[in-house]
């Protein structure tokens, strides 16, 4: 009955406190953020490693449990879950909600930089803030040929590979950008086992001797008043890689093109897609833990 009878008492200042609190709600309501789904997910941390041509137990042995050694103690980590399959193994970190990422993410790399050693032919982890599902995807492209392009679709994946994924993944708030259906290019050395068999070389040391190949600096030379630097040219490009000289016999060499067909192809394919009954490549883009979905598609 107080507050009734001041009202009726004051009628400017009851008066004044609507109006002013019609103005902070719709200042209020104007910075609410807008969000197409709530963010009820925890943000996660994927870690992937390929070794090429590795059995899912090689992968885990070598790889995913030295990892899983020094990321295990991870501040403010509430799961860890790691898969290994053929060619790759990955490891996904779930952190608690509100956890800074910037610092976790930091964290994790520090920790990888403690792993002790990698297979010789694995690559470097690739780190992804966010995770990997199907699921987060916030859009899907389909890529297809147009009428009148002959050209294999897979054979694009290089070119979306370097340049359509790498500007889509500078956009703020995207994770990353996978794309699907596509085939990169490698090259390829077949090997004559009948004409190696002859020669008497060993395949095996004929990788490790491929594998070698790279420059290196042979440091700094004064002659007189001047500085040379030396460097040794070790890498072969594909049209000289032919000219690799593997053993010398009888003063004479064995180059590798001797015993091996060397070219440029396209990798054999693991994934076929389809786009309204024809060949076609897809990318899903995943988004960043927490940010606003709707201002990222925009």
């Amino acid at each position: 009955m107080t507050l009734t009878r001041l009202s009726l008492g004051n009628p400017v200042a009851v008066i004044v406190a609507g109006i002013l609190l019609a103005i902070f709600g719709t200042i209020s309501l104007s910075r609410l953020p807008i969000q197409m789904t709530p963010e009820i997910e925890r943000p996660q941390i994927n870690v992937r490693t390929t070794w090429r041509a590795s059995a899912p137990t090689e992968i885990e042995s070598e790889i995913i449990e030295q990892q899983e050694d020094v990321l295990r103690s991870t501040p403010a980590l509430l799961r860890l879950e790691s898969s290994a399959s053929y060619g790759s193994g990955s490891i996904t970190l779930e952190f608690a909600v509100g956890t800074d990422m910037n610092r976790a993410l930091i964290e994790v790399m520090n920790r990888l930089n403690q792993v002790p050693r990698y297979p010789v032919d694995a690559d470097e982890p690739i780190i992804t803030v966010g995770g990997f599902s199907f699921e987060r995807a916030i859009a899907w492209f389909a890529i297809t040929a147009v009428e009148g392009n002959d050209r294999e679709i897979a054979s694009y994946y290089d070119f979306l590979d370097e340049t359509v994924i790498t500007r889509l993944e500078r956009i703020a708030g995207v994770s990353q950008v996978n794309a699907f259906g596509g085939r990169s290019h490698e090259i390829r050395i077949t090997f004559d086992p009948y004409k190696a068999a002859n020669i008497g070389l060993d395949l095996t040391s004929i990788s490790q001797e491929l594998g070698a190949n790279a420059d290196v600096s042979g440091g700094n030379q004064e002659v007189g008043r001047r500085q040379y630097t030396l460097r040794f040219s070790g890498k072969y490009e594909i049209q000289s890689l032919g000219d690799l000289v593997l053993q010398w016999r009888d003063g004479k060499p064995i180059r590798l093109r001797d015993i091996a067909r060397i070219e440029k192809v396209m990798v054999d394919p693991r994934t076929i897609l389809h786009q309204n009954g024809g060949p076609s490549m897809a990318m899903p883009v995943i988004p960043e833990s927490g940010v606003n979905v709707l201002d990222v598609l925009d």
